[in-house]
């Protein structure tokens, strides 16, 4: 899966595959990082990477997350969100249609199903990761074409949880004014 971060000030691409329940493998430009992960805490990882052991502590404020590592902190946010934020009205056409999780989680409750309408904002599904519970919610007005998970899946960033036909009104940003 191919991702884009904004660590600090910088746009970083890469690819990014799921490696068992604790493990991911990240390629960018020929480098590949082969990352497995231990949750000490709800704000405390230990990570081994290429086989050597790192600290990583976390914070999220919002979309921004703070990962520090060494003592130095790294703030961390989605490119793409960013992005589609910057471009205020017309960028609506950018909104995805579905439901992904933030970060590596466990599907704690699904709580729409397929053909159910949703509006933005409606919460869809409960994740948990680092004991932390996170609430997804429904990125724009529209149907759900499809729950792709179950309470109790693994899932990681970027896989489709729920999937989410939006209203043409919404998607097209043609919504139509009394007068």
């Amino acid at each position: 899966m191919q991702y884009r971060l904004k660590i600090d000030e910088k746009v970083t691409s890469f690819q990014a595959e799921k490696k068992g329940d604790h493990g991911i493998t990240l390629s960018r430009d020929g480098c590949l990082l082969d990352v497995e992960y231990s949750v000490i805490s709800g704000h405390h990882l230990c990570l081994l990477v290429n086989g050597s052991p790192v600290n990583a502590y976390l914070a999220r404020d919002g979309n921004v997350k703070t990962v520090i590592i060494k003592g130095v902190p790294y703030t961390i946010e989605d490119a793409d969100v960013l992005e589609t934020r910057g471009r205020g009205k017309k960028g609506t056409q950018a909104i995805p249609q579905d439901v992904t999780p933030p970060m590596p989680a466990v599907v704690v409750r699904i709580l729409v199903a397929t053909g159910d309408r949703v509006k933005q904002g409606d919460r869809v599904v409960v994740v948990s990761s680092m004991k932390m519970e996170t609430t997804l919610t429904a990125p724009a007005d529209g149907t759900v074409r499809s729950v792709n998970v179950a309470e109790g899946d693994k899932v990681m960033p970027g896989q489709i949880l729920i999937d989410i036909d939006r209203d043409d009104a919404v998607s097209t940003g043609e919504e139509t004014q009394p007068g």
